[in-house]
């Protein structure tokens, strides 16, 4: 099942909600994680058993884990267990001829953070093996995070109240990402994918920028799209995610903009890897080789080919280059270059991780430095499956650029004035959400469907 499927939006959600609403604070979690494994049932039932397989034995190594705590069987429990659900989504991800498991990658990172929350404090191991199943099997962070550890959400299992305004404000959220995902990152797709199925990109150089450019707004806002409505239905349910996106591509360095781009997984890959590397750094470059491993392992965590592992390598490097003397000289350049620079890497980068392979991806790179060899002008009758520029393309285009920027600052600031104005801007904002919302459902009911690109990560 999907967010933006009719079953779930017209069916699954709206009874689920009525159901847990109802319940008492510990029926919710019973209803949570029944709800839950029936939503991956719904097209993933070949995996249930593993999900909750998975759910078990990670419950019961973290007793184990506590009851040999100190001892040399905890430290060899604690590598087992890590090494075995890494291993899981690497087996899947090298049996490509198998589906992936929704959520897989996802669920393993919690996995591993609880673990080793647990050995590191007692205090974070969960007894009741309801509320940590329901931790767990939340099916709205599911499909494609954030990844939640334990500790930032276990005083809201505990006692779980939502209350009318979470569920309104969660509601609002979701309804945010759905519109994102449908109206904008599933429209840029409509030229971005047929440029990107050719063989080879034979593509002027100008039609180049515009579907790369498109790329990188339609990635953005199916993530983020995909994380709103995540983090609206954890709010309905009386739980709080953290945040995963906070306008990426205002960002002035490559760092800056790991901090503001898929944060859960930065934050995951700081604490438990790049901390620990760093307590036992090499004594000359320790810390620029440290960093290369770390988005080496965030390359491959995306798929294991070439292409992954370059765009990390990609990523790492301009970290390194931003940690030297000419990182220093590049944060004291005009505000606007910074910019630039940031993007120019971004925008390389898109093209390496949306390319087939790394032959047609320098390919791509030739047609953005203005390389027209090879292209011919063809017939309109043999330019498929190249699409045409339709008004709705262009529209979404401009819409993902402006939301780009931090307009719900402006929002937010013009809320706080008197009760008039305020009452008056939730009104315009409530309406134009629910409009936007029916035009999403129109444009969803009759367009093919596009799962979400990082479902499969």
């Amino acid at each position: 099942m999907d967010f933006v499927f009719p079953t779930f939006l017209f069916l699954f959600l709206p009874i689920f909600t009525l159901v847990y609403s109802l319940s008492g604070s510990r029926f919710k979690l019973f209803v949570g994680v029944s709800g839950s494994l029936i939503f991956y049932s719904w097209g993933n039932s070949q995996y249930v058993l593993l999900i909750v397989c998975l759910v078990l034995i990670t419950y019961e190594l973290a007793l184990l884990l506590e009851r040999w705590r100190g001892r040399k069987v905890a430290f060899y429990l604690l590598w087992g267990g890590i090494v075995s659900t890494v291993s899981l989504p690497v087996w899947f991800k090298l049996h490509s001829d198998l589906p992936y498991p929704l959520g897989l990658s996802y669920i393993a990172f919690q996995i591993i953070s609880y673990l080793v929350d647990v050995n590191k404090n007692p205090e974070n191991l969960e007894k009741d093996i309801l509320r940590f199943s329901f931790y767990l099997l939340m099916f709205p962070k599911m499909p494609v995070g954030p990844i939640v550890p334990y500790r930032q959400v276990r005083t809201h299992i505990a006692d779980i109240k939502p209350t009318p305004q979470d569920m309104a404000v969660g509601l609002r959220r979701f309804l945010w990402g759905f519109a994102k995902k449908v109206l904008i990152a599933d429209t840029l797709a409509t030229v971005v994918t047929p440029v990107f199925n050719l063989q080879s990109p034979v593509i002027t150089p100008g039609f180049a920028w515009l579907v790369i450019i498109s790329y990188a707004l339609q990635l953005y806002y199916d993530f983020s799209g995909y994380t709103d409505m995540a983090i609206g239905l954890g709010q309905m349910m009386g739980v709080r995610f953290m945040e995963n996106f906070n306008l990426p591509y205002l960002s002035k360095s490559i760092g800056e903009f790991w901090r503001r781009w898929h944060i859960s997984l930065s934050a995951w890959f700081r604490e438990l890897v790049f901390y620990p590397l760093e307590r036992h750094r090499f004594k000359w470059l320790g810390q620029q080789i440290n960093v290369l491993i770390i988005f080496t392992l965030t390359g491959l965590w995306h798929g294991l080919n070439m292409n992954f592992v370059l765009w990390g390598i990609l990523h790492g490097l301009a970290l390194v280059f931003e940690s030297s003397v000419f990182g220093r000289m590049l944060r004291n350049l005009w505000r606007p270059l910074q910019h630039l620079y940031a993007l120019m890497v971004i925008i390389v980068g898109w093209v390496i991780f949306r390319s087939p392979s790394p032959d047609f991806a320098l390919d791509y790179l030739r047609r953005l430095t203005g390389d027209i060899n090879g292209i011919q002008v063809l017939p309109f009758e043999l330019t498929n499956p190249l699409p045409f520029i339709e008004p709705t393309f262009l529209i979404a285009l401009v819409l993902g650029v402006l939301l780009c920027f931090p307009w719900g600052d402006w929002f937010s600031r013009l809320s706080q004035k008197s009760g008039n104005v305020r009452f008056a801007m939730r009104v315009i904002i409530d309406a134009g959400s629910i409009m936007i919302f029916i035009a999403a459902l129109a444009s969803a009911a009759s367009a093919t469907y596009l799962p979400g690109i990082y479902g499969g990560f």
